[in-house]
């Protein structure tokens, strides 16, 4: 385990992790730091750093990207599987969760309410918004071919 003080980066990655869940040991076992290091910063006014705010806040918004994505392909998956009448579907269930409690805890909505039919909607929305992505893409490939 590095004995050095942790940079900037690193700072703004445990404040990241520990932002979506993760306690000081598995922080520690992801980072390769010393548990005990990770509360010392967590604690700490270091982590107040407007800079590793700013780094924070990038990591974040990549990890809740990545989260909806996540979210977005295991709900897919999930409708896939009905569909095919496939039994299994616990698998994407539980990605789903995942991702969807992430999500929240990023968004700092963790203990609120759950309206569902806005969730629902938002699912949809962006559902319909990634296939006319891919229809233009389709559309201009097809420009491009002629």
């Amino acid at each position: 385990m590095p004995k050095t003080k942790p940079k900037k980066t690193e700072l703004a990655r445990f404040k990241a992790l520990n932002d979506l869940g993760y306690s000081p040991n598995a922080i520690a076992k992801r980072t390769d730091r010393d548990p005990k290091t990770i509360r010392k910063y967590l604690n700490s006014e270091a982590i107040n750093d407007p800079n590793i705010k700013i780094i924070v806040q990038k990591i974040k918004d990549a990890e809740l990207n990545d989260l909806l994505l996540l979210n977005q392909k295991a709900r897919s998956n999930l409708h896939k599987r009905f569909d095919e009448g496939s039994p299994n579907v616990i698998e994407s269930t539980a990605v789903m969760d995942r991702t969807f409690n992430q999500t929240r805890l990023l968004q700092n909505q963790a203990t609120q309410n759950i309206d569902i039919k806005s969730i629902n909607q938002h699912y949809a929305d962006t559902i319909k918004s990634i296939q006319e992505r891919i229809a233009k893409l389709k559309e201009e490939e097809r420009d491009n071919k002629e």
